[in-house]
């Protein structure tokens, strides 16, 4: 979503700038823990922006990268899904970290756990006022896994267990063989192929699995939901503008429940520079800003600043099978660019010490077993790699890589790091350049693209060698991160083959016993690990300022979500 689309509990509720979310989109897990809370919130006074009529419930924020899509389907970031948010309804919706009815006002599971059948609100209508039903969440689907529709998140219906959803999207069955069935207007039926535990928190965070309007995607063809104009809307909002950098919301009045929406409009503008961003905070021209990482300690003891740990995950991307740097095909020299990293360094120089430094993959606080997370309960069994770098076991790896490949002067080597065209992005990678340079003396050359480009096609084409990225999980369990380096995900932007790895992964969808299935994604882990699959890099703390106009939003564990337009039931 990505990369990072979704963490633990649930929805945070402003927009966090996209500038190094990865892919994903934010999840909420059924058990949710109970990490940084900050409450604030929309409250009946607020700001208008520039033209606003007197009296509208304005909010505006800024956000470092352009979403790669407005198609609902063809998401593939936590920027696109937080659009999505505001803009979809899918049958059920994830808030505070719960399960909550959406356009489906109740369903039932069957006893063996595999068939969800969930009954439609009456009344429900699309934005331009034509009714909303049951073929419409059916047509989304099917959309989604068919191969013409090239939707990059087509894979995240296998990872929900619906039958035939990896089948579907590979092209060896049709998209009307999904599992998904609509036998009257108002009632889906979803079967799985095995008992999903995550399964309703995956389709109320995942927006893919929105409705979508047939009719209107064969009007406009390739064009479809190019600009906002080519497009109808089943959420809180519609997008009403998307041109000048500015994406501009309204509140939808078909909408099933408008009165829960307490926002009248909100702009989101697009702000490539973080400290720009901060300077319209500042002058008053925006609501809600993220502080850049440098900027944190500025802010602290100031009254309209908060903080919340994000979950996102964000790592170095390694192309295992790149054609261009072939040293990164061998283990050893992969290891070598783990073990010269020195993380709590790293975390100093790149993140000012906001960040908390990881070492090892999966995030810890996703969850576990008997009420733990799952760094509670195998956390001292992953083979982390050391927190202040190895330099001379760096060296012995980097060592056996030239020997391998007839290399004499490491020198020699020339590293391409591809990274985004975002200021903050950029400095990271620079970070992590230097210790590559110093430690191991080879060349790293920095590489910038654009989000988009980043997300769209660089890496899905592993058209790259190493890259700084993330992920942000689509539920609170770790198989949302395990399953990026499955040989067959087409997230799989590292490009890792592993039989034994796929083996051992492919069974913990299977494994009933969640203590013997958790045991296994942690062996899953380490199996990762030891390949140097990623550079882990580190854990996020998002600081932010927000006018003091606004109380009562609230930030929970997961990547941001419009959802604080709902607000509080007291908000006027």
């Amino acid at each position: 979503m990505k990369s990072m689309r979704k963490i633990m509990a649930g929805t945070m509720t402003v927009l966090m700038a996209a500038s190094m979310a990865a892919p994903g989109t934010a999840f909420a897990s059924e058990t949710t823990t109970a990490a940084a809370e900050t409450t604030m919130a929309a409250s009946g006074t607020t700001t208008a922006a520039a033209g606003s009529a007197s009296g509208e419930k304005v909010f505006r924020f800024a956000s470092a990268t352009e979403p790669t899509t407005l198609d609902p389907t063809k998401g593939n970031s936590v920027g696109d899904n937080e659009i999505q948010r505001a803009l979809t309804e899918g049958l059920v919706r994830t808030i505070d970290g719960e399960i909550t009815p959406g356009c489906a006002e109740k369903w039932e599971v069957s006893d063996d756990q595999l068939t969800y059948t969930f009954h439609l609100r009456d009344g429900l209508k699309w934005s331009d006022g034509e009714d909303l039903t049951a073929q419409d969440f059916l047509y989304g689907m099917r959309r989604l896994v068919d191969p013409e529709t090239a939707s990059p998140y087509a894979w995240i219906c296998g990872t929900a267990g619906i039958v035939n959803g990896n089948e579907c999207m590979s092209g060896d069955k049709k998209p009307e063989e999904l599992g998904v069935e609509a036998p009257d207007d108002s009632t889906i039926v979803i079967t799985l192929s095995n008992p999903t535990p995550y399964f309703l928190s995956l389709i109320g965070s995942c927006t893919e699995f929105s409705p979508v309007r047939q009719d209107v995607v064969e009007k406009y063809g390739s064009d479809f939901a190019a600009t906002a104009d080519k497009n109808v809307y089943s959420g809180p909002f519609v997008l009403a503008s998307s041109e000048n950098q500015v994406l501009q919301y309204e509140k939808n009045p078909n909408y099933w429940n408008p009165d829960a929406v307490h926002f009248d409009k909100v702009y989101q503008n697009i702000v490539t520079d973080a400290n720009t961003q901060l300077a319209m905070y500042e002058s008053g021209d925006i609501d809600f800003v993220n502080i850049p990482l440098e900027q944190v300690a500025n802010y602290v003891d100031d009254e309209e600043h908060g903080s919340f740990n994000n979950g996102n995950d964000d790592f170095v991307y390694i192309n295992c099978q790149s054609k261009t740097q072939p040293l990164l095909q061998d283990v050893n020299f992969r290891l070598a660019l783990n073990y010269a990293m020195n993380h709590n360094q790293y975390i100093t120089l790149a993140t000012s010490d906001v960040y908390s430094p990881a070492t090892t993959f999966v995030l810890p606080d996703v969850s576990g077993t008997d009420g733990k997370t799952y760094g509670e309960r195998y956390g001292d069994q992953l083979h982390a790699f050391p927190a202040d770098g190895d330099v001379d076991k760096a060296k012995d790896y980097l060592q056996k890589a030239m020997d391998a490949a007839g290399i004499t002067d490491p020198s020699s080597i020339v590293l391409n790091f591809t990274c985004t065209d975002n200021e903050t992005e950029k400095k990271i990678v620079e970070v992590i350049q230097q210790m590559w340079v110093e430690n191991l003396g080879i060349d790293v050359e920095i590489h910038q693209i654009t989000y988009a480009e980043k997300y769209s096609t660089v890496f899905p084409q592993h058209d790259y060698e190493v890259g700084y990225g993330g992920w942000s999980p689509d539920y609170s369990d770790p198989y949302t991160y395990l399953e990026l380096y499955r040989g067959d995900n087409p997230n799989n932007y590292s490009d890792y083959q592993n039989d034994e790895y796929d083996k051992k992964l492919a069974s913990t969808v299977t494994e009933t016993d969640p203590d013997k299935r958790l045991a296994t994604m942690a062996e899953c882990e380490n199996i990762l690990l030891d390949d140097g699959a990623m550079v882990p890099l580190q854990f996020r703390t998002q600081h932010y300022l927000l006018n003091k106009k606004f109380s009562g939003i609230k930030f929970l564990l997961g990547a941001v979500n419009f959802d604080w337009a709902f607000g509080d039931e007291n908000l006027g």
